[in-house]
């Protein structure tokens, strides 16, 4: 994560109508993205959630970033409220905890730029991995022409950056650019369109505050696992939610099949590999087989693997139907 940056003081928002009103932009896209047939977006440095929830309701399958745990718990609550389907999760744009190849397009408004010059080519680098081939991505940028970048006294880790000193962006670094600058981040993508826009006046101020619009589709190859070595070998599992246990955090949900884990082989997200294990319709403390399939997550940083007796198979459509109870809730693929 870039050096000092910190998440918004949300406490010092005074009115917070502003954030919780989708953008004119998220609009456009919403059109133009699901009128081209793509599915899943990612909202980068969601905040409150405005446009997460703007997607939502049309249609996408949407997961939401941000850095501000505060800001994803709001989210969270009021996804819940409107009966809309939104993973929003807390993590740094420069490392995002996704899967490779994970989303159709990626939407951040006046977010990706909360970083100094080698964060910003980290976040491209991290936008890059998790789009799919030809996916897409709208991006604004701080516009050096604007008065912050020209504001004698505050910090400047570099020569695209500077850093705010008060309200709530106290501490969070804006990265500011010009052509090219542009030109360098998106070295890797095909540029569709580029706005220059002065939000000229404001709140009965004028200002110059300007901000690069940016419209571009990621260049790349499609990013294919290797699960050769893990299908088919033998896997021993320590199962610590039995079949018809409740999850510990969700007591709703109970889990049909036996999932555990295997001991000193250790999953994407830090913790020891997760195992769903199919053919045993009793409670298990152990289990000794053979994967037989990965579920692979997108927008999650883990795959599971799924395991049976030996001799045992099953279809694809026999494993998805056993683990939805728990992977309705990610996108991601099954690889056998």
């Amino acid at each position: 994560m870039t050096e000092n940056k910190s998440p918004w003081d949300w406490s010092a928002v005074k009115d917070r109508s502003a954030w919780l009103t989708p953008c004119e932009e998220s609009y456009y896209y919403a059109e133009k993205w699901r009128s081209e047939g793509r599915k899943s977006v990612l909202d980068l440095g969601s905040g409150l959630g405005r446009h997460a929830l703007l997607f939502a309701r049309y249609g996408f399958r949407v997961t939401a970033v941000d850095i501000s745990r505060e800001a994803v718990d709001q989210l969270k609550k009021m996804s819940r409220e409107s009966g809309l389907d939104i993973r929003a999760v807390t993590g740094d744009m420069e490392s995002l905890p996704f899967a490779q190849d994970a989303f159709d397009c990626i939407f951040a408004m006046h977010s990706a730029g909360h970083s100094d010059t080698g964060g910003m080519k980290r976040v491209m680098s991290e936008i890059r991995r998790v789009l799919k081939p030809g996916g897409a991505v709208f991006m604004t940028l701080c516009s050096k022409e604007t008065d912050t970048y020209r504001q004698e006294g505050l910090p400047r880790p570099d020569e695209n950056t500077v850093v705010k000193t008060e309200g709530p962006e106290q501490g969070v670094p804006h990265y500011f650019a010009d052509p090219e600058c542009i030109r360098e981040l998106f070295s890797d993508f095909e540029l569709i369109k580029i706005r220059h826009i002065d939000d000229c006046f404001s709140k009965g101020e004028w200002h110059l505050r300007k901000h690069y619009f940016i419209e571009a589709v990621v260049k790349k190859e499609p990013f294919v696992p290797d699960y050769s070595g893990i299908i088919g070998s033998e896997v021993s599992c320590v199962i610590d939610r039995p079949l018809g246990s409740a999850h510990p955090r969700n007591p709703d949900m109970i889990y049909p099949i036996n999932y555990g884990y295997t001991e000193g082989i250790f999953a994407g997200d830090g913790a020891e590999q997760d195992v769903y294990i199919m053919g045993v319709n009793a409670p298990l403390e152990t289990f000794k087989g053979r994967i037989i399939a990965v579920y692979r997550r997108f927008n999650d940083v883990e795959d599971k693997w799924i395991a049976a007796p030996e001799g045992a198979s099953f279809t694809e459509e026999e494993i998805l139907s056993a683990i939805s109870f728990q992977e309705q809730f990610f996108d991601g693929e099954l690889w056998m």
